[in-house]
């Protein structure tokens, strides 16, 4: 057999600046390809294996970008581009400790080096490393002092590890970098009782898009977390219900566990939820006839659709005053509906903005809104809702119909 003819000089760099071009407009495919044919040729270059690991980023394939990002390091350990770009794929692929020691080796030659610091700072959060996550915050502000992520999350440690004071003064100065920062805005309120009707959408939303990915594994597995099947066994239990349903509506639907829960019950489910992420999870279930990236009020002024179901499982923590909600639900619905949902229970009058950000709501507040926007509480159970450091949070699942004429 002849071996193939390997391309003159002029080729090879025609075939490496068509592939630089394809990158550069999008096409990932024709470039990746490009990479490893000349890799095919210098198996030993690192600035191919460097590309190539660009190319895997950029197509989220992060395992096959790591490990090409772990050869040009072999094969040249003092470049600091490939390092970062390393421990970016390290961190993507769930490998933490990798990427910590990616960035300090970086650090080593680079110590004031702020997106390296801020980088290994959100990795010690991520793994649980409280104290050196807010050393490492910490050392970004000195270099930075109106870094605005490593201003929040710093506060966000410290609101972590319950202290609140520090909190508050990082709070504000998120609020001095970015007067209209809305989270901040938010927490400041809930740490310092100063009150809000409801929390801001895009508190919401950021909150959620960065929890999708680790929802399900946080929420059921280490919290415990089964609001949708209790909820779901109690309407089953109750004889004088309804058990199956013709139209369904999953209120902050998430990633989709209410309708896994209900699927069996109800014919047909739409679902809404803020979250284009936590949305894209709930895609997977199959379970919903449609799924809306959206406001919860502006779909029911929207829709045209009547329900006689509907469920909103851990999302009034969000939605502070109901009158509207309920009232929009009411216009909505067929006379036999059956309203599910869960709150977090408040000792005192109303509903209360909790340090936690999340809104609880005392059972007299449920039932006046109920009676004042044409429902019957036709249920309340009193249960534990989920864990949250370690200990129990005590809520109400509610069971609502409408009034009778």
């Amino acid at each position: 057999m002849h071996k193939p003819v390997q391309p003159s000089n002029e080729e090879m760099n025609q075939l490496f600046v068509k592939a630089g071009e394809d990158h550069q407009n999008g096409l990932l495919d024709s470039a990746g390809a490009a990479y490893q044919r000349l890799l095919g040729y210098f198996p030993e270059a690192p600035l191919l294996h460097f590309n190539l690991g660009l190319v895997y980023y950029e197509k989220k394939e992060y395992e096959n970008g790591r490990d090409a990002f772990a050869r040009a390091a072999d094969l040249s350990p003092e470049d600091m581009d490939i390092l970062f770009n390393l421990g970016l794929s390290q961190k993507r692929t769930g490998d933490l400790q990798g990427a910590i020691r990616s960035y300090r080796q970086i650090l080593e030659s680079d110590p004031e080096s702020i997106d390296t610091l801020y980088n290994l700072a959100g990795c010690y959060r991520d793994n649980g490393h409280h104290s050196e996550a807010i050393e490492t915050y910490l050392r970004v502000l000195r270099l930075a002092p109106a870094h605005l992520s490593a201003n929040n999350n710093l506060a966000f440690m410290y609101h972590l590890t319950g202290d609140i004071q520090r909190a508050i003064l990082y709070y504000h100065k998120v609020l001095e970098c970015n007067p209209d920062h809305q989270a901040a805005k938010h927490m400041l309120a809930a740490l310092t009782g100063s009150g809000a009707g409801s929390s801001p959408e895009s508190y919401v939303r950021d909150v959620f898009d960065n929890y999708s990915d680790h929802y399900e594994q946080s929420l059921v597995v280490e919290l415990e977390y089964s609001v949708p099947t209790t909820l779901r066994n109690l309407v089953v239990g109750e004889a004088t219900w309804p058990k199956n349903f013709t139209q369904g509506l999953d209120l902050g639907c998430g990633t989709g566990l209410g309708g896994q829960a209900f699927r069996e019950l109800v014919q047909t489910i739409d679902g809404v939820d803020l979250s284009k992420k936590m949305i894209a999870v709930a895609e997977t279930k199959k379970c919903y006839r449609q799924l809306t990236a959206g406001n919860i009020a502006t779909f029911l002024k929207t829709t045209q659709a009547c329900y006689d179901f509907y469920l909103a499982a851990d999302v009034f923590a969000y939605v502070g005053e109901l009158t509207e909600t309920l009232t929009l639900l009411r216009q909505r619905a067929h006379k036999d509906v059956l309203f599910c949902f869960s709150t977090e229970n408040w000792s005192g009058d109303g509903f209360f903005l909790q340090q936690t950000g999340r809104f609880a709501h005392s059972p007299a507040y449920i039932e006046e809104v109920a009676r004042s926007t044409g429902w019957t509480v036709a249920a309340r159970e009193t249960t534990s809702l989920r864990k949250e450091k370690g200990s129990w949070v005590s809520g109400d699942l509610w069971f609502l119909r409408l009034h009778e004429k």
